[in-house]
């Protein structure tokens, strides 16, 4: 029989019980829960549902990283109901109009966002019951809206359980980030999650502190922070805020960070601007609270430089390569086996294939497809292989290497065809650049940068002085690349690129400068 995340989370109670499996800040305490402690509570929350009527339906959960958050999302998917994490940062507007496509007839709601209830209320009419993300009753007059405590009474209270899920069963639906076109939800089934989880190939051991810093509804967080580090036995700390990341890591102290690669950037030209005098280790620790060992990074590529600048720090960078579309994790690089500037290797339950240098995947993490939308699921899911949209290759060692977005391709007058990222990765190695994006504009290439305000603030940069030493950087750039992919436009940006909730730049809205 294949494995169900219920099966994954039933193990780890057994062997991790007593053992702390999250901690949390709540005005200036830290608390924490055992394993045992937080698989009774997604226990009772996963028989209140049950009990109201809610098995085989669609729930929806919006709000922050939370103990109450993760909670529900594992009593929806320790049962035969289905998940959809909804990003809490989206306008109101698409957050139900994402409610009604994915036919979610109730909803888990951070308190923080209680403000979103009036209009969720009245614009999605299937909605039958709201909990609070909270202990506390809600003191609310419409009567579908109560929380989560409630819900938990119930649960205590009744002998009724969810049926047992088969491996086929949508666990979940993940709505794709859609920085192009209009997002996706992405059918997750009971056997993807519990595949990627065992076929993860990252050894921690029990008691490993991890701080959780990425949107808890993104996949890559879900299934490597919470799922996958469930199943080690980790201890799981949460970041209530990217404002308070650098505070709490210096509260929790942890030696594991997931992160995409614009955090890695970020964080080290902090590091690099300290003294020089000061050991880099000494910075290290005071940057990241002492204990610090591993990075592991994914939802766009990283630059071996910092794989190489973060060494003389102490930390390892682990980088590796996925998509919600494949529950998510396709391959990843260990402290075992790693090579800097690859992906890593695919996983042990993943197969590889390339078409026109596109990756194809197939594999038991693959989606079911997405929801709703099969003509889109026909185009990306072909006879069982999954479509990635990514260029790349397999090196003679099996380790695999991305190379640009097929989407993202410049192709210029000449016939060239250029994948942007390339050039970015190289471009925001300076020490000016704070972002950069690449576009292909009168036959030629435009850099468009957005500086680094603490540079600008430290050495008080005039406009002039700004352009000045750009231009010169990328005059030295284009000295060493062949005339196509030099860089022949420099537009300077005023405000950052737009970004989704995941820290990816939207690229199709680079040309907007606006606060």
């Amino acid at each position: 029989m294949e494995k169900l995340i219920l099966d994954i989370l039933e193990e780890s109670e057994k062997k991790f019980s007593e053992m702390t499996a999250v901690k949390w800040l709540k005005k200036k305490e830290i608390y924490e829960i055992s394993y045992r402690g937080i698989m009774e509570d997604v226990r009772v929350v996963r028989k209140g549902l049950a009990a109201e009527g809610f098995q085989g339906k669609h729930i929806a959960l919006i709000g922050g990283s939370s103990l109450e958050w993760i909670e529900g999302y594992l009593g929806i998917i320790t049962g035969r109901t289905v998940a959809v994490p909804l990003d809490a940062m989206l306008p109101v507007e698409d957050l139900a109009d994402l409610i009604n496509r994915s036919d979610s007839e109730a909803l888990f709601l951070s308190p923080k966002n209680q403000g979103l209830l009036e209009e969720l209320l009245t614009e999605c009419p299937d909605l039958k019951k709201i909990w609070l993300l909270q202990e506390e009753p809600a003191e609310l007059s419409d009567g579908r809206v109560t929380c989560l405590g409630k819900l938990k009474e119930t649960g205590r209270e009744t002998e009724t359980d969810s049926e047992r899920p088969d491996s086929g069963d949508t666990a979940t639906i993940i709505f794709t980030s859609g920085t192009t076109g209009k997002s996706k939800g992405v059918m997750l089934t009971q056997g993807n999650l519990a595949s990627n989880v065992r076929s993860v190939d990252f050894a921690l051991e029990p008691g490993t502190v991890i701080l959780s810093v990425l949107p808890i509804h993104h996949a890559f967080c879900l299934v490597m922070d919470w799922l996958k580090g469930f199943s080690l036995g980790t201890t799981v700390c949460i970041n209530d805020s990217l404002m308070h990341m650098v505070k709490n890591m210096g509260i929790f102290k942890p030696e594991v960070i997931l992160m995409v690669p614009l955090m890695v950037e970020t964080i080290y030209k902090k590091l690099s601007a300290a003294s020089p005098l000061i050991p880099k280790k000494m910075v290290a620790a005071k940057a990241f609270g002492g204990n610090l060992k591993i990075l592991i990074t994914g939802g766009a590529h990283l630059d071996p430089f910092y794989i190489d600048k973060f060494a003389d720090y102490g930390i390892d960078i682990f980088e590796g390569y996925g998509m919600s579309e494949c529950s998510p994790v396709i391959s990843s690089n260990t402290p075992e086996r790693h090579k800097a500037g690859s992906i890593g290797r695919p996983l042990s339950n993943v197969r590889i294939s390339f078409e026109d240098g596109e990756i194809l995947v197939k594999g038991s993490s693959v989606m079911k497809g997405y929801y709703k939308m099969p003509e889109e699921t026909a185009d990306t899911l072909r006879d069982g292989w999954l479509h990635t949209g990514d260029k790349g290759y397999l090196d003679e060692d099996g380790f695999l290497f991305i190379n640009g977005r097929i989407k993202n391709l410049i192709i210029l007058s000449n016939g060239e065809n250029i994948s942007p990222e390339e050039i970015e990765n190289k471009l925001a190695l300076g020490k000016l650049v704070g972002e950069v994006i690449v576009t292909g504009e009168n036959n030629g290439l435009t850099a468009r940068i957005y500086p680094d305000q603490d540079v600008v603030k430290a050495k008080h940069m005039s406009e002039e002085k700004i352009r000045t030493e750009l231009q010169a950087f990328l005059d030295s750039y284009n000295k060493s690349q062949p005339t196509y992919r030099q860089i022949t436009g420099l537009v300077i940006r005023k405000n950052p690129f737009i970004k989704s909730t995941t820290k990816k730049i939207k690229r199709q809205e680079a040309e907007i400068d606006e606060p």
